[in-house]
């Protein structure tokens, strides 16, 4: 009989981690709800950013073309708040893994990023969000 962890009840490995990962470590899966009775299984790492879209969430990784979740941004954001992503912007959230460059936006008060290849979109970052990205990288 294997030895149960004591804080979940699941089987402990070998170096007495429980078998099954928790949200934020990584391989952990995530399921994008795509429309009544559709799930797809993606990984959190792989996703670059998400984008409000209505009352639908536009989730977008390095392929050409984004999934569109059916939940609200809010829901998803809480999801992917265990993986360290962003809120930078009331309609963006960010993987900060997949940064490429924060900046100063033309006219000098405002700032933007941009994302590494092959997605390569500059989004808005609000002074309010400002704070959360720059502790995101170790920075006050």
């Amino acid at each position: 009989m294997p030895q149960l962890n004591d804080k979940n009840r699941q089987p402990m490995r070998k170096n007495g981690n429980s078998s099954r990962r928790r949200a934020g470590e990584p391989g952990r899966r995530l399921l994008l709800h795509l429309g009544p009775g559709l799930r797809q299984a993606i990984e959190p790492e792989d996703i670059y950013f998400v984008e409000a879209l209505g009352d639908d969430t536009r989730v977008r990784t390095r392929a050409a073309r984004a999934f569109r979740d059916v939940r609200p941004m809010g829901e998803v954001a809480r999801l992917l708040a265990a993986y360290r992503f962003v809120r930078t912007h009331r309609n963006h959230l960010v993987n900060p893994a997949h940064v490429r460059e924060v900046r100063r936006r033309a006219g000098g008060e405002d700032w933007e990023l941009r994302l590494d290849p092959p997605v390569n979109v500059v989004l808005p970052v609000s002074r309010s969000a400002l704070r959360d990205l720059w502790a995101a990288f170790g920075e006050g």
